[in-house]
């Protein structure tokens, strides 16, 4: 059985955000942005590459898996919430 997903509020299993107070920065109400390794927007490379420090080099170093570019990444206009401040 193969499930589809129509949006991305779906996708991630979260309810619809509210018009009227969700974050209106790249998160779309989600609190996360995906980036990949060549983002050119500074902050958004910034919190990347935080996130691939975390991430992919203790994985590398314990279970030399490979990163394929992306992570997700708090959004910094809510700061994850997915709210409007």
């Amino acid at each position: 059985m193969t499930t589809m997903f129509t949006d991305r509020y779906q996708a991630l299993g979260i309810p619809y955000p509210d018009p009227k107070t969700m974050c209106r920065g790249q998160c779309e109400g989600t609190g996360w942005i995906p980036v990949n390794f060549d983002e050119a927007d500074a902050t958004l490379h910034r919190l990347w590459a935080e996130a691939h420090r975390k991430t992919c080099w203790l994985s590398f170093r314990r279970f030399f898996l490979r990163c394929d570019g992306w992570h997700f990444v708090k959004c910094p206009d809510c700061d994850g919430t997915g709210k409007a401040k």
